[in-house]
């Protein structure tokens, strides 16, 4: 039999239904958009950055330490069987004459830890610099600059003559921290091996074996680096009792011989070697090896960091958004195989076959479905991933050069869904009605048989009811499944808006209430180990100077703790005031719930509510901490403070002298300033470094930066999800309208027979979209609270917390957009049901 007219029908299916189609591509395309582009951009993001570290061969740890690298520790690194290559080299923290800027000069490595140049050419001389290519507004090719104190470098003048990129600094505002200038790095710089004069090296850079096949941001990787690092500390360690017995000894000899020759001005004669050196002459410094590991990084730790939270967000948001999807998509099927009842029965009294019929019905929700993912995928693989890479790279140095790559499982995974959604539903759903005889699908399909609703129970309720009140009630109980589809649906989009919206509240205004309610002092002024009374008398000054309105000294050490679950070290600051009368007045201790106030007791300390977290501690815990010297120190908790970003343990003088067993000592001030400006603070704090008895200065305005570069890309991301959101709300609220006006047009059609006008008509059947809408936005509420509390727990990284409270204008917000999009298709279905045409509507079929 010819099946010319099956084509033609199913053609005149899609074109007579244009809205319909429409709307069920674009409910496929934007699950699958959201799908694939969150999926994708976790892994694009990866794919980039060990795209970068490649090119550059990028160092796995750095060596430092307080007496250089020399030679016995050269070839103790190279030595080790676990080291592939290492190079060494030189770097020297300097301030720009009569400019503010502070860099770190470092020697030119062309093996390990590469430098992109961005214009001009490399130093080909000792008299040659180039500089940090996010300074290159400020400074010019072919400009000299002069530093104040050049240290090991040779000469104080050089020759800006390139611009380069570091490899080793991914975060354009987190360079570094020094003991000159303000305390903060501005940039870097490169100068040739030739323009350093020192005995040693300052830095070492080390790759190990078996890294090279793993990717850098894995679990593997970090596993294989943490254990490599810890054999190299070891080795390293062993040098230290032979290099502080040389320091002690090059000390003792110039002190013999300096002492010699002051008694040699005086006419005594003296043989060095006689001369007897106090001990108080000889307090230097036990040696140290410092190892950073790239995690050590700030931006490469926070790049992972971002790139996970991506994952973070697709594995929640994009699943909850396509089930919405699918949900609605499938009700559209079923209710368009309904539709078709008629021409089904007419088919099949024609004599076409079940399979022959099924075409139809196969090209309509598979070409849907197809049409939904390419247009999805397409957007899904490039656009947002793109926008989502950018949005973080915003404060990164890595560029523009994103890698956008193909992966096989998002597309199956959203193909599958759309065809379950689509196809199978609208087989399974023919299936059933190919089963009926024909005479019996040319005849409308019975209506259900009426039932008491549940609000007849209730007289006082029911006789106060009106009669267009009845009727809606009637209505809504009556068609379960639909009223189930809309409440759903709305339900979906509206809990997803509230997750969007709350965690934009969650990031919105943490800077503020961390760096005005919580930690008030501007800086932590770290003191020198040895100050004269010069010195000290400087510095009393400035604390005293109206610039100043509150200090605080206190004990300040980085202690570590390493993490199984993440393989990742997280550096802890353990701050002890040596009075905790004002200690409120710099760092204000309290719940973050209840806001109650935590005293520093003699019997366990205080730790911020984000460690507490990672380490499953609670109020009477006893966690263990290790210090610079790798000794474990073990704490008991007496309390847990609100803090939204870092690590901090805060205890008394006594409860220090019992947890570390040593006299307790102040190290460092909590300075507040009287004006809290970052040119201010800048100023104060090269004052306070000027005076001599502050070695360096750590400002919050940099921990404010890392704050903001942890919700300022992230906000954008979000904002992405709130406008998918919100157009999945209108595609879903319009398909159930859609499919509620065409399942009731004959109905429609009589009331507008008995005289209702087109208002009253429009209300008595949209007047059910708004209760159902009212609901699904109520469940909403719920459903979005719940997805808020999963997302904000898991998606800041180990060293920072989002706020987790939820607020008022949230919920508002999200109820409004559902709410405008239900009044705007309102007047869409006003004109449609105007336009009907009541005869064709209403005449009979039998």
């Amino acid at each position: 039999m010819q099946k010319t007219i099956l084509w033609k029908d199913a053609w005149q299916a899609i074109t007579h239904s244009l809205g319909r189609y429409i709307a069920i591509i674009l409910l496929i395309a934007l699950g699958t958009f959201a799908f694939t582009g969150l999926k994708m951009a976790g892994p694009d993001m990866r794919a980039t950055g060990a795209d970068f570290f490649a090119k550059h061969n990028l160092a796995d740890v750095t060596v430092t330490s307080n007496y250089g690298i020399n030679s016995t520790d050269r070839l103790t690194i190279q030595n080790l069987p676990e080291v592939k290559e290492a190079t060494f080299g030189y770097f020297q923290d300097v301030k720009i004459k009569n400019q503010p800027d502070t860099l770190r000069v470092f020697s030119q490595s062309d093996n390990l830890s590469s430098y992109e140049l961005i214009k001009g050419h490399f130093p080909k001389n000792k008299t040659e610099v180039a500089l940090s290519y996010l300074l290159q507004k400020k400074y010019h090719l072919g400009q000299n600059i002069t530093f104040n104190k050049p240290g090991i470098l040779k000469n104080n003048t050089y020759k800006i003559v390139g611009f380069v990129k570091a490899s080793e600094f991914l975060d354009k505002n987190q360079i570094g921290q020094t003991n000159i200038g303000s305390g903060h790095l501005t940039g870097i710089a490169v100068a040739n091996h030739n323009a350093f004069a020192a005995p040693v090296y300052q830095i070492a850079r080390i790759i190990f074996k078996n890294t090279a096949n793993l990717s850098p941001f894995s679990i593997a990787y970090r596993n294989r680096v943490y254990n490599d690092q810890t054999k190299l500390q070891t080795a390293l360690n062993q040098n230290r009792a032979d290099k502080y017995d040389k320091y002690r000894a090059m000390y003792q000899k110039q002190y013999r011989q300096a002492t010699a020759k002051q008694l040699l001005k005086r006419g005594i004669v003296v043989n060095p070697a006689q001369i007897k050196v106090p001990q108080n002459k000889l307090k230097i410094a036990y040696p140290n090896y410092v190892i950073n590991s790239r995690e050590e990084s700030q931006g490469y730790a926070s790049y992972r960091a971002d790139s996970e939270r991506v994952e973070v967000l697709a594995n929640v948001f994009p699943v909850f958004l396509f089930a919405v999807a699918a949900l609605v998509s499938l009700t559209t099927m079923m209710r368009f195989v309904e539709e078709e009842r008629t021409n089904i029965g007419t088919l099949k009294a024609l004599g076409y076959g079940n399979g022959a019929i099924a075409i139809k019905f196969l090209l309509y929700s598979t070409s849907a479905a197809i049409l939904g993912v390419i247009l999805g995928a397409s957007l899904g693989y490039t656009f947002l991933p793109n926008l989502i890479i950018k949005a973080y790279l915003a404060s990164s140095t890595l560029g523009t050069d994103y890698q956008l790559n193909f992966a096989w499982g998002p597309l199956l995974i959203s193909l599958t869904i759309a065809l379950l959604a689509t196809t199978v539903v609208s087989m399974i759903t023919l299936a059933q009605t190919l089963r009926e005889q024909p005479s019996a699908l040319l005849l409308p399909k019975p209506p259900k048989n009426g039932s008491r609703i549940l609000l007849k129970y209730i007289p006082f309720l029911w006789k106060h009811m009106s009669f267009s009140a009845k009727v809606t009630a009637r209505n809504i109980f009556r068609y379960k499944s639909r009223m189930l589809m809309t409440i759903l649906g709305v339900a979906g989009c509206t809990g997803l808006l509230v997750m969007g919206f709350g965690i934009r509240d969650s990031l919105h205004g943490i800077g503020n209430i961390q760096y005005s309610e919580v930690q008030k002092n501007d800086v932590i002024a770290l003191k020198n180990s040895h100050v004269n009374t010069t010195e000290r008398q400087k510095l009393n000054k400035i604390f005293t100077s109206h610039d100043v309105t509150q200090t605080t000294a206190v004990q300040y050490q980085q202690l570590t703790k390493h993490l199984d679950s993440t393989v990742a070290t997280e550096n802890v600051m353990l701050i002890a005031p040596q009075s905790t009368k004002n200690f409120s007045k710099s760092i204000n201790l309290q719940e973050r719930q209840s806001k109650k106030k935590l005293v520093l007791s003699n019997n366990g300390v205080v730790i911020s509510e984000k460690l507490a977290t990672i380490l499953h501690a609670h109020k009477g815990s006893t966690i263990s901490l290790k210090n610079e010297h790798g000794k474990l120190l073990k704490f008991k908790v007496s309390g847990i403070c609100e803090m939204y970003l870092g690590h901090y343990i805060f205890m008394s003088p006594a409860e220090y002298a019992k947890a570390t067993g040593k006299k307790f000592t102040t190290n460092a001030y909590l300075v507040t300033m009287a004006k809290h400006s970052p040119g201010n603070i800048s100023h104060i704090s090269q004052k306070m470094i000027k005076t001599g008895a502050i070695e360096t200065v750590v400002s919050t305005s940099s921990n404010r930066k890392l704050l903001s570069s942890f919700t300022g890309s992230l906000n954008e991301v979000i904002l992405i999800l709130i406008l998918i959101s919100g157009m999945l709300a209108l595609v879903v609220i319009y398909n159930l309208t859609n499919i509620n006006v065409a399942e009731r047009i004959r109905e429609l059609s009589t009331i507008k027979v008995l005289g209702f006008y087109d208002n009253e008509t429009t209300m008595y059947i949209y007047r059910e979209t708004i209760i159902l809408s009212a609901l699904g936005i109520i469940v909403g509420f719920g459903f979005g609270w719940w997805l808020h509390h999963f997302i904000i727990t898991s998606l800041p990284p180990d060293v920072a917390m989002f706020d987790p409270n939820m607020y008022p204008l949230n919920f508002v917000f999200s109820a409004l957009i559902p709410a405008i999009i239900t009044a705007i298709l309102a007047i869409v279905v006003h004109h449609k049901i105007k336009r009907i045409n009541m005869l064709d509507a209403l005449s009979s079929i039998d």
